[in-house]
């Protein structure tokens, strides 16, 4: 039985039901009450059922559904699977801030499975490619580089508006010797001579801040290749920030993320989020798939 503060009024003006023949009912429920009475020929009783199960208007009155309290009342007597059907039926808003409520370990979890697309939103809406090259181990850029859908002439090209002293050094490591004046052009040539593995090893031999210059020259034309990174490389910017920074960065995702995240939270929460619904959306819902949860409530 579910107990919450009903519109008794809504029975005595509806049903001809007088206030001493309620408070005579002891514990009961509504359902209960109602065919009790028609069966002591009360006739507008008999059709209780139609009037206010099959009814979303009358639920929501008689149930008082615009009470937070209520709607938590009912939605606490609801199984997970329920209230997670519930809460499809949030606001964006509404979704998007119970995400404080899951634990950041757990988010992050969820976050790192994410498709490798919707990853790269979450964190390239908050660092710049630069940034991340910053935050990135070398060995997870090397593993760029391997990637067999780079494009070793656009690897390249991409040497073209290095600065001069990265030109510099990357034509001494090719070649051993001190190269003053070399333009990118040369630097090119160097590498176009070398056959796939000398190719790879001189790229990983480069200094890092070389190669976080060719990776920014590359993707700045074919921004798809970050998704080249693997997801820990990903998710390193992301472990570093505290749990109100993270879950900014969520933003920039679609509400059935945050749908799929919430559903996650632990159980003992969802109802509070879940009470945050429309009450006329709720009203339809408790109408179309919850009659037995309101058969239960008392008198």
């Amino acid at each position: 039985m579910i107990t919450l503060d009903v519109n008794l009024s809504y029975l005595i003006k509806n049903y001809g039901i007088s206030t001493k023949r309620i408070n005579q009912a002891g514990l009961s429920t509504i359902d209960d009450f109602m065919e009790a009475e028609a069966v002591q020929g009360n006739k507008e009783a008999a059709s209780f059922d139609d009037d206010v199960f099959k009814d979303p208007a009358a639920i929501l009155e008689l149930f008082k559904l615009t009470s937070p309290k209520n709607r938590f009342l009912i939605l606490k007597n609801m199984k997970t699977r329920e209230l997670q059907y519930i809460m499809q039926f949030l606001g964006e808003d509404v979704l998007f801030q119970s995400l404080k409520f899951i634990s950041q370990e757990k988010l992050m979890k969820m976050v790192s499975q994410m498709p490798k697309e919707k990853l790269a939103t979450v964190v390239f809406n908050s660092f710049s490619v630069e940034d991340f090259l910053k935050i990135t181990q070398e060995k997870e850029i090397n593993k760029f580089f391997q990637s067999p859908k780079l494009d070793k002439n656009k690897i390249i090209k991409s040497v073209e508006g290095l600065d001069q002293n990265k030109l510099q050094g990357m034509m001494e490591l090719m070649t051993g010797q001190p190269c003053a004046h070399c333009d990118s052009r040369e630097v090119q040539a160097q590498l176009m001579a070398l056959d796939d593995r000398k190719f790879q090893r001189t790229l990983q031999a480069f200094n890092p801040e070389t190669k976080s210059a060719l990776i920014m020259n590359l993707v700045d034309d074919n921004p798809d290749y970050l998704l080249e990174f693997s997801t820990n490389a990903m998710m390193r910017p992301l472990e570093q920030l505290e749990k109100p920074d993270f879950l900014q960065t969520l933003a920039v995702l679609e509400p059935e993320d945050f749908l799929g995240m919430v559903q996650e939270m632990p159980e003992n929460l969802m109802p509070l989020v879940a009470t945050q619904i429309d009450p006329e959306i709720f009203a339809q819902l408790l109408c179309t798939n919850f009659k037995d949860i309101l058969k239960e409530i008392s008198l």
